[in-house]
């Protein structure tokens, strides 16, 4: 049997199989693809919001102190490298909470936080803060580098 170049381009015995394994292929890597990122974000969103210190909430604005409140878990400590923030139209500042550095708070216990900024330059930011104005309060482990609480509040 001769092979000729016509002879192979009107052969199509090969390439529904060569087709079909292709698509066989590209369907595993999409569903390899699928099934690994949404683990992977399972994953670094767990370790992103319980550090296994339980649940820290906050929310009860008086005048210019939030209460932050321990609902369970480990007990928690402040300390120098942890920060607590709050993002007022897009942009973060840091509050000053020397005053609770050695602070433990375990299931149960409340604390507060004032609304000083830990930069002065910073107060008129906080100062511009109006009823009705949603602020987002966060406070970051400073050890884990990790957001143990992000909640918005609504002024």
């Amino acid at each position: 049997m001769k092979v000729t170049a016509t002879g192979i381009l009107k052969d199509n015995k090969a390439i529904s199989p060569l087709v079909g394994v292709a698509l066989v292929t590209l369907l595993t890597i999409i569903f390899a693809t699928v099934i690994s990122s949404s683990s992977l974000t399972g994953i670094l969103q767990g370790y992103s919001t319980n550090i296994g210190m339980g649940r820290l909430d906050g929310g009860d604005l008086e005048g210019d102190t939030i209460t932050l409140s321990h609902n369970g878990g480990e007990p928690f400590t402040f300390q120098d490298n942890t920060k607590v923030l709050i993002e007022v139209e897009g942009e973060s500042i840091e509050l000053n909470i020397t005053g609770l550095y050695g602070t433990t708070i375990r299931a149960g216990d409340t604390v507060n936080v004032c609304l000083t900024p830990l930069e002065p330059e910073n107060t008129g930011k906080i100062d511009s803060i109006n009823s009705g104005d949603t602020i987002f309060l966060k406070v970051v482990d400073g050890d884990q580098k990790l957001v143990i609480l992000r909640q918005e509040i609504i002024v």
